[in-house]
């Protein structure tokens, strides 16, 4: 995802290819022409599409976009509404309880985690904790969304809980109006000699920067030797914001280096010349590390593997831990549509580019490996240094080789997410 200012180029370029796109009085009609349109020049594998579609034949856009994505690798191109793009893009909010939950492997629904600053942090809980119902009812994969209601604030649900000391809790928590909060959490961790910085970073919306800011700054102070990031739920975003956090990574020893390259689809570049790389921005106050350590899982996507791969031509040894990660080398272009109004009902994401790294490295389609085998431990909280993905790298850093106690997950755990387009970024009800 690019940021605003730069889909305004895009947005330009898009609203030069339609002088005319029909009549409005139809107007899902009207608009699924313009999606039509819009695919055969931005779309990555527009080779793929058919030669013509009927607009009326399709109910909204969204299920146009369904209908035209490349299901042999495209798992993402999407339609949000104005609302959906705006609020979680442009504003960094949502509206819910604003925790996710995932199930353990004695399938108990557990926090896998919440935002800061929410009333359900406010009012204790935690990650690691067990949701058993809702409302009196007790919770399965088959009716927690429904449970849960509408993504509507004033909305109250009864929750019982059981705490991290198998104490069962009640609550009544109203849903709400959440500004995000990317960095779920952060600490120094002392081992030994080591200092070592650990951020859970979870969203790459341009609210973040003063976040990162903030952290790295905290880490630089306190003298940091080594680095860990988790992005275990990281689904990706804006690739202004993965090019500030290189900055503060990368960016004091390798600034002006290539740190990635787009590459559009032939007809599209050879029109609108988009091909184009990027660089590491500059950072007199980043971090100067021999290694990163990541913490990744299948849910760990795009702009966030962007990170992982971007830092190998500059780092000595970058370590991911965890299990492989989702495989996106892939992004997208926000584009609004009705295309050139100001009014606009819908965001249509189409993928529009692969990317690679500052030496060319890319195509992962089958998600990045980790060196650290380790499991999603969801019943300890982040920052627990027995949680099995953190002990795992803690491990590492103390021998210097993986420990015989990092194991992979006995079975892939399963998360619920929101049912919305948007969830394969905002992971939280």
């Amino acid at each position: 995802m690019k940021n605003a200012a730069r889909l305004m180029v895009v947005l330009l370029v898009a609203a030069g290819f339609f002088n005319s796109c029909g009549d409005k009085d139809n107007h899902i009609e009207f608009i699924n022409s313009q999606l039509f349109d819009l695919m055969k020049e931005v779309y990555l594998w527009n080779d793929q599409l058919p030669d013509r579609i009927d607009p009326a034949a399709y109910s909204s856009p969204g299920v146009l976009m369904e209908a035209l994505r490349y299901d042999e690798i495209d798992k993402w191109s999407t339609v949000l509404t104005a609302e959906e793009y705006d609020s979680y893009f442009g504003a960094g909010q949502m509206v819910g309880h604003g925790f996710m939950v995932g199930l353990d492997e004695e399938d108990n629904f557990r926090i896998a985690f919440l935002y800061r600053e929410t009333q359900a942090e406010a009012m204790g809980v935690k990650r690691g904790w067990i949701l058993s119902k809702v409302n009196g009812q007790t919770v399965t994969e088959d009716n927690f969304s429904a449970l849960m209601g509408a993504s509507r604030a004033g909305i109250t649900n009864s929750m019982d809980f059981i705490n991290e000391n198998g104490v069962p809790v009640q609550l009544n928590l109203t849903k709400e109006v959440i500004d995000l909060t990317p960095v779920l959490h952060y600490e120094v961790l002392t081992r030994g000699s080591d200092k070592i910085g650990y951020m859970v970073f979870q969203d790459f919306i341009e609210t973040a920067n003063e976040e990162l800011d903030e952290v790295f700054t905290s880490f630089g102070t306190a003298g940091i030797n080594e680095l860990i990031i988790d992005f275990r739920y990281n689904g990706g975003g804006s690739v202004s914001v993965a090019e500030h956090m290189a900055g503060w990574l990368i960016g004091k020893d390798n600034a002006g280096e290539p740190f990635i390259y787009y590459t559009h689809n032939p007809t599209f570049n050879a029109m609108y010349h988009m091909d184009t790389m990027y660089t590491v921005p500059a950072n007199i106050d980043g971090l100067s590390l021999d290694r990163i350590f990541f913490i990744g899982t299948d849910n760990t996507a795009s702009a966030s593997e962007l990170i992982i791969k971007g830092m190998e031509p500059y780092i000595e040894s970058v370590l991911l831990a965890g299990s492989t990660t989702h495989g996106k080398p892939v992004g997208m272009y926000g584009i609004p549509l009705p295309l050139n109004d100001n009014d606009y009902e819908y965001v249509t994401l189409p993928v529009a580019f692969e990317y690679t790294n500052g030496v060319h490295e890319g195509g992962f389609y089958n998600g990045i490996e980790p060196q650290i085998a380790a499991a999603d431990d969801i019943t300890r909280d982040f920052g627990d240094p027995k949680e099995a993905s953190l002990n795992a790298v803690l491990n590492y850093i103390e021998s210097n080789a993986v420990s015989m106690k990092s194991v992979g997950p006995e079975k892939a755990l399963t998360y619920i997410k929101p049912s919305a387009s948007l969830g394969q970024y905002l992971r939280a009800f």
